[in-house]
Protein backbone atom coordinates (compact mmCIF):
# COMPACT_ATOMS: atom_id res chain seq x y z
CA UNK A 1 0.00 0.00 0.00
CA UNK A 2 1.05 3.55 -0.65
CA UNK A 3 2.78 5.04 2.43
CA UNK A 4 0.79 8.29 2.25
CA UNK A 5 -2.53 6.44 2.11
CA UNK A 6 -1.50 4.19 4.98
CA UNK A 7 -0.54 7.12 7.18
CA UNK A 8 -3.63 9.09 6.20
CA UNK A 9 -5.80 6.13 7.20
CA UNK A 10 -3.86 5.81 10.46
CA UNK A 11 -4.49 9.46 11.36
CA UNK A 12 -8.19 9.20 10.49
CA UNK A 13 -8.82 5.97 12.40
CA UNK A 14 -6.93 7.15 15.48
CA UNK A 15 -9.08 10.26 15.81
CA UNK A 16 -12.28 8.40 14.85
CA UNK A 17 -11.67 5.88 17.62
CA UNK A 18 -11.14 8.61 20.22
CA UNK A 19 -14.23 10.46 18.99
CA UNK A 20 -16.27 7.26 19.30
CA UNK A 21 -15.17 6.86 22.92
CA UNK A 22 -15.98 10.52 23.61
CA UNK A 23 -19.43 10.13 22.02
CA UNK A 24 -20.18 7.07 24.18
CA UNK A 25 -19.20 8.95 27.33
CA UNK A 26 -15.93 10.47 28.49
CA UNK A 27 -16.11 8.42 31.72
CA UNK A 28 -15.42 5.26 29.67
CA UNK A 29 -11.97 6.60 28.82
CA UNK A 30 -10.72 5.98 32.37
CA UNK A 31 -12.93 3.01 33.26
CA UNK A 32 -10.88 -0.07 34.07
CA UNK A 33 -11.39 -3.41 32.39
CA UNK A 34 -9.40 -6.51 31.55
CA UNK A 35 -6.86 -6.06 28.76
CA UNK A 36 -3.14 -5.42 28.19
CA UNK A 37 -3.70 -1.98 29.71
CA UNK A 38 -6.35 -1.36 32.33
CA UNK A 39 -8.15 1.47 30.53
CA UNK A 40 -8.57 3.19 27.19
CA UNK A 41 -6.57 6.08 28.62
CA UNK A 42 -3.61 3.82 29.49
CA UNK A 43 -3.83 2.19 26.06
CA UNK A 44 -3.79 5.63 24.44
CA UNK A 45 -0.78 6.73 26.49
CA UNK A 46 1.08 3.61 25.39
CA UNK A 47 0.29 4.05 21.70
CA UNK A 48 1.35 7.70 21.74
CA UNK A 49 4.63 6.88 23.46
CA UNK A 50 5.36 4.07 21.03
CA UNK A 51 4.58 6.22 17.99
CA UNK A 52 6.99 8.86 19.29
CA UNK A 53 9.63 6.13 19.71
CA UNK A 54 9.16 5.08 16.08
CA UNK A 55 9.46 8.66 14.87
CA UNK A 56 12.72 9.03 16.77
CA UNK A 57 14.01 5.72 15.41
CA UNK A 58 13.04 6.76 11.89
CA UNK A 59 14.97 9.98 12.50
CA UNK A 60 18.09 7.94 13.26
CA UNK A 61 17.99 7.83 17.08
CA UNK A 62 19.17 4.29 17.83
CA UNK A 63 18.08 4.12 21.47
CA UNK A 64 15.38 6.72 22.20
CA UNK A 65 13.71 7.04 25.58
CA UNK A 66 9.98 6.47 26.00
CA UNK A 67 8.06 9.74 26.30
CA UNK A 68 4.96 9.88 28.49
CA UNK A 69 2.08 12.03 27.28
CA UNK A 70 -0.49 13.82 29.45
CA UNK A 71 -3.76 12.53 28.04
CA UNK A 72 -6.23 12.83 30.90
CA UNK A 73 -9.13 13.33 28.47
CA UNK A 74 -9.98 12.16 24.98
CA UNK A 75 -9.61 15.76 23.85
CA UNK A 76 -6.03 15.93 25.17
CA UNK A 77 -5.32 12.57 23.53
CA UNK A 78 -6.67 13.73 20.16
CA UNK A 79 -4.62 16.93 20.38
CA UNK A 80 -1.46 14.97 21.25
CA UNK A 81 -1.98 12.62 18.32
CA UNK A 82 -2.64 15.52 15.93
CA UNK A 83 0.56 17.28 17.00
CA UNK A 84 2.63 14.10 16.78
CA UNK A 85 1.15 13.17 13.42
CA UNK A 86 1.84 16.67 12.07
CA UNK A 87 5.46 16.28 13.19
CA UNK A 88 5.59 12.89 11.48
CA UNK A 89 4.11 14.28 8.25
CA UNK A 90 6.74 17.01 8.09
CA UNK A 91 9.49 14.46 8.62
CA UNK A 92 8.02 11.99 6.12
CA UNK A 93 7.69 14.72 3.47
CA UNK A 94 11.40 15.51 3.84
CA UNK A 95 12.45 11.95 2.98
CA UNK A 96 13.31 11.03 -0.61
CA UNK A 97 12.25 7.49 -1.60
CA UNK A 98 15.79 6.15 -1.19
CA UNK A 99 15.74 7.11 2.50
CA UNK A 100 12.47 5.19 3.02
CA UNK A 101 14.38 2.09 1.91
CA UNK A 102 17.43 2.85 4.04
CA UNK A 103 18.05 0.30 6.81
CA UNK A 104 18.41 1.79 10.28
CA UNK A 105 19.77 0.07 13.36
CA UNK A 106 18.10 0.49 16.72
CA UNK A 107 17.41 -1.18 20.02
CA UNK A 108 13.87 -1.95 21.18
CA UNK A 109 12.61 -1.29 24.71
CA UNK A 110 13.76 -4.77 25.81
CA UNK A 111 17.30 -4.07 24.59
CA UNK A 112 17.16 -6.28 21.49
CA UNK A 113 18.98 -5.04 18.38
CA UNK A 114 17.07 -4.63 15.10
CA UNK A 115 17.76 -3.45 11.57
CA UNK A 116 14.72 -2.23 9.65
CA UNK A 117 13.87 0.14 6.80
CA UNK A 118 11.86 3.27 7.50
CA UNK A 119 9.09 1.87 5.32
CA UNK A 120 8.94 -1.25 7.50
CA UNK A 121 8.94 0.94 10.61
CA UNK A 122 5.91 2.84 9.30
CA UNK A 123 4.02 -0.39 8.70
CA UNK A 124 5.05 -1.64 12.16
CA UNK A 125 3.71 1.29 14.14
CA UNK A 126 0.50 1.52 12.11
CA UNK A 127 -0.07 -2.20 12.69
CA UNK A 128 0.78 -1.81 16.39
CA UNK A 129 -1.86 0.90 16.77
CA UNK A 130 -4.41 -1.30 14.97
CA UNK A 131 -3.81 -4.03 17.52
CA UNK A 132 -4.48 -1.60 20.37
CA UNK A 133 -7.56 -0.12 18.69
CA UNK A 134 -8.90 -3.68 18.76
CA UNK A 135 -8.22 -3.71 22.48
CA UNK A 136 -10.17 -0.46 22.86
CA UNK A 137 -13.11 -2.20 21.18
CA UNK A 138 -12.69 -5.10 23.58
CA UNK A 139 -12.79 -2.74 26.56
CA UNK A 140 -15.88 -0.99 25.20
CA UNK A 141 -17.64 -4.33 24.87
CA UNK A 142 -16.72 -5.15 28.47
CA UNK A 143 -18.48 -1.92 29.43
CA UNK A 144 -21.59 -2.93 27.46
CA UNK A 145 -20.87 -0.54 24.57
CA UNK A 146 -20.40 -1.10 20.86
CA UNK A 147 -17.13 -0.71 19.07
CA UNK A 148 -17.02 1.02 15.72
CA UNK A 149 -16.15 0.12 12.16
CA UNK A 150 -12.45 1.00 11.86
CA UNK A 151 -11.50 -0.95 8.76
CA UNK A 152 -9.79 0.75 5.85
CA UNK A 153 -12.89 0.33 3.66
CA UNK A 154 -14.79 2.73 5.95
CA UNK A 155 -12.01 5.28 5.69
CA UNK A 156 -12.10 4.90 1.90
CA UNK A 157 -15.86 5.30 1.78
CA UNK A 158 -15.80 8.44 3.93
CA UNK A 159 -12.83 10.01 2.13
CA UNK A 160 -13.63 9.50 -1.55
Amino acid sequence: MNKDKMFSYHKWVTLACLQHVRDLGEELYKTEGINSFASIQETTEHVLGVEKLWLLRMSGVANPTFEHFDVETTEQAAESFMLLHAEMELFFASLPEAQWQETLHYRNMRGDDFSTTREEMLFTFVNHASYHRGQVTSLLRQFGKEGMALDYIYYQKQNR
